[in-house]
């Protein structure tokens, strides 16, 4: 059972206690500040008392089959072109977010096939910040735009020119924990065309990346195996080494624990491990705690649960997207977003992928071999433009708790305003501007479903 909820009459701004919105479960905003939502995007439950729990920490593949057969990686290409069919529907002017990744590129190679099959309009909407060589990623992304040979409207989104303000519209959902500036302002620019959805890459890597080292039996053979046991090395250190090596020396139960363990400790999970911000009042820290462990138990439980590790790896790494939650907080943004790479469909079958067909040691960057899948996915004439490094995500540089009333009186907020973490404060401010709005509305229209 969750803990007390704010009820009673719902006071009018900045009355009572600031403008709270009835019916909110303080102790699923206390969640909001845990360690595996703030690193890795995690939305831990309906901020509503009257919402659901997202999937984690029960949905690390809980309704994934064992043993699925095995896909061809030659349909991938079709695969990816029918979700995006499917998330356009019966939009006719649609926007795509290029945000100068590898799997932004095979994202807007297949909507450029899947528009012109449905009819509908799509618009380049480009992020304009240093890529890894320093120059803009926009310049790539209009090198891939020419490549597909296509005429599409193309837009910069400036995250230094939001309208009203640092915030978005607000969500009726839940917080909006992907609406970064770069997505405002992607949003912004959307709508002003008149697009009714945003397509966007999120997932394509947690879907489609390699991982681990597939066990011997999957692998593409001792070359492929050599480099991308040298590339784990070169860009995640000894210690990934050593995991995939438990892989290749046994897959029984002990093997596979040991191998959790390790795996765990390691990128992007490593980051979910860190204590609980202590800007959380003492009651609301022990749950927020307990919550955690929970998570971590449930994700080594993942992690170890499956014979073939690549596809533990892959389940581990998008739980975050599992449960109803994610998708309807993306549906009610103010232009309606939508990752074809998310679709269920989609991702229910890209886990039959073949462990080895993951990792392609033909490409010349070990960026690029780790994206083999997304690689195949761009036209050979548009590759020449991928990054060979992952592209840089801007970082919140807030570095104080301003005095968030909101979140203070709610008792998600403990103590004097001081220096935390930089990601604490940035998810305090979003914590903040989401109690504001739910202040604001009488009963929202609100679903996780």
């Amino acid at each position: 059972m969750r803990g007390d909820s704010v009820t009673g009459r719902r006071p009018a701004r900045g009355e009572g206690s600031g403008g709270l919105a009835r019916g909110i479960d303080v102790d699923a905003v206390a969640l909001y500040l845990s360690r595996p939502s703030l690193a890795l995007g995690v939305y831990p439950a309906s901020p509503w008392a009257d919402g659901t729990a997202a999937g984690p920490p029960g949905g690390f593949g809980a309704d994934t089959p064992r043993d699925p057969g095995v896909a061809d990686p030659r349909d991938l290409g079709e695969r990816l072109q029918d979700a995006v069919g499917r998330a356009i529907g019966a939009h006719r002017t649609v926007a795509v977010l290029h945000d100068g990744s590898v799997g932004a590129s095979a994202l807007l190679a297949a909507a450029t096939a899947a528009g012109r099959a449905l009819g509908a309009e799509v618009t380049v909407v480009a992020a304009d910040h240093p890529g890894p060589t320093g120059a803009s990623v926009a310049v790539a992304t209009q090198q891939v735009i020419a490549a597909l040979g296509e005429r599409h409207r193309f837009l910069l989104a400036e995250t230094t020119r939001l309208p009203g303000g640092a915030g978005g519209a607000w969500n009726p959902v839940a917080p909006d924990l992907a609406g970064t500036p770069l997505v405002r302002a992607a949003e912004a620019r959307a709508a002003r065309l008149g697009a009714t959805l945003l397509l966007t890459a999120e997932g394509c890597d947690e879907v489609l990346q390699a991982g681990p080292l597939p066990a011997p039996s999957r692998l593409r053979g001792p070359r492929s195996a050599g480099r991308q046991l040298a590339d784990r090395w070169r860009t995640e250190g000894a210690a990934a080494v050593l995991a995939d090596a438990t892989s290749v020396l046994g897959r029984g139960a002990r093997a596979r624990r040991l191998r959790a363990g390790m795996q765990v400790a390691l990128a992007p999970f490593a980051a979910a491990l860190g204590d609980t911000p202590r800007v959380l009042p003492p009651q609301r820290l022990a749950h927020v705690e307990s919550w955690t462990a929970d998570w971590i138990r449930r994700l080594v439980e993942c992690l170890a649960g499956y014979r073939d590790p690549v596809r533990a790896y892959v389940l581990a790494r998008t739980a975050r997207f599992a449960g109803p939650l994610p998708a309807a907080v993306a549906a009610a943004a103010a232009v309606p977003r939508r990752s074809p790479f998310l679709d269920p469909a989609f991702t229910a079958w890209a886990l039959r992928l073949p462990a080895g067909s993951r990792y392609d040691p033909r490409l010349p960057a070990p960026h690029l071999r780790r994206s083999g899948l997304l690689v195949a996915l761009v036209p050979h004439a548009a590759r020449h433009a991928l990054p060979t490094t992952s592209i840089p995500t801007a970082s919140p540089t807030a570095a104080a708790v301003a005095d968030h009333p909101l979140c203070r009186a709610l008792g998600v907020l403990d103590g004097a305003p001081g220096p935390v973490e930089a990601v604490v404060a940035a998810r305090l401010a979003v914590l903040e501007e989401w109690l504001a709005g739910a202040g604001e509305v009488s009963r929202p229209a609100r679903t996780a479903g």
